[in-house]
């Protein structure tokens, strides 16, 4: 998912943050082109309208689950509305399958807690977003069951 920002003195210059995907990390995209590398991990170099650089690096937000705030030039931007803690309870439900189903649980969890937070960053109404992420928790259940019913038959058990 990318959000637009607007900085101070790179006017006219499409600056997009990509969120984090399940094998990277988030990104700032200058006019569709990922900004430089810094000079130390973490950084980043982007070039204002003046020509002069500046550092921007990822400021974590709630565990580092969120969408992260962007400082640049030691200014914080906030990329997007952090979610309320009752969207990350309900979008955390999935969750539980870790403690109830070893490393399959914990990978079907994942997956199910992911999209959940992903479609609460969407511009769906409201009441949709938690029917919707309902029906996600229940079918990674299934998925879940149905994936150890499979593994169990295939070892024999």
């Amino acid at each position: 998912m990318n959000y637009p920002i607007t900085l101070e003195g790179f006017e006219g210059q499409a600056i997009d943050v990509q969120t984090a995907g399940f094998l990277t990390g988030p990104k700032v995209l200058i006019n569709g082109q990922p900004a430089a590398k810094g000079p130390k991990r973490g950084q980043m170099i982007l070039r204002r309208n003046d020509g002069r650089d500046v550092v921007a690096v990822w400021k974590p937000q709630f565990l580092g689950l969120d969408v992260p705030q962007l400082a640049v030039d030691g200014k914080a931007i906030q990329v997007a509305e952090p979610l309320p803690w009752y969207v990350w309870v309900w979008s955390a439900l999935p969750i539980i399958l870790i403690f109830i189903g070893g490393a399959l649980g914990a990978m079907a969890g994942m997956v199910g807690f992911s999209i959940n937070t992903s479609i609460f960053r969407s511009s769906w109404p409201g009441p949709a977003k938690f029917g919707l992420t309902a029906v996600v928790s229940v079918v990674t259940v299934i998925v879940y069951v149905v994936a150890v019913t499979l593994f169990l038959a295939a070892i024999g058990r």
